[in-house]
């Protein structure tokens, strides 16, 4: 990919963060560099906190006796999420005093990758809310929480060896 277009999708990226992160400038500011990475990892493990309660609630539901086994894989991601939310709020290993602009690039596509897999995880769960009432969608949800889950933690160790470079 040329420079240009490289920066034109950090550019597209950094818009569509700004729109859901407020404040973020997306690493643009070498002295705001720091404090772009704070507000985006507050923002993400907000949502990664309010997904796995609502996992909670769901769990809550009384189910037919033979979803007990399901149950128990939707408080494991609950707990999953819970550890993601916790693992991404805590600083990021950005050791330099400056991140540099290819750094800064790739951390800001695997941002709005973050974003767009939480917006999957959040339909995902609205799903979930309803399936107990529709036995048959409820596993197969399940399958798919598994992944989004999965995928959001590869993208957070991918965020933080991007911010590492």
């Amino acid at each position: 990919m040329s420079r240009t277009r490289q920066k034109l999708a950090t550019m597209d990226a950094v818009e569509e963060i700004s729109r859901r992160v407020p404040g973020y400038k997306g690493y643009h500011e070498l002295t705001q560099r720091r404090e772009d990475d704070r507000r985006f990892r507050s923002s993400i493990a907000e949502h990664l906190a309010g997904e796995a309660h609502r996992l909670e609630r769901i769990e809550g539901h009384q189910f037919r006796d033979d979803f007990s086994d399901l149950l128990e894989e939707v408080d494991a991601g609950a707990r999953k999420l819970e550890f993601l939310a916790e693992a991404i709020a805590m600083p990021s290993p950005l050791q330099k005093p400056s991140l540099s602009d290819n750094a800064a690039d790739e951390a800001s596509q695997i941002d709005k990758q973050i974003l767009a897999e939480l917006d999957r995880l959040h339909r995902l769960v609205h799903e979930l809310e309803k399936a107990y009432v529709h036995d048959e969608r409820f596993e197969m949800n399940l399958a798919e929480l598994r992944g989004i889950t999965e995928t959001i933690a590869d993208l957070i160790e991918q965020r933080n060896v991007s911010l590492t470079k």
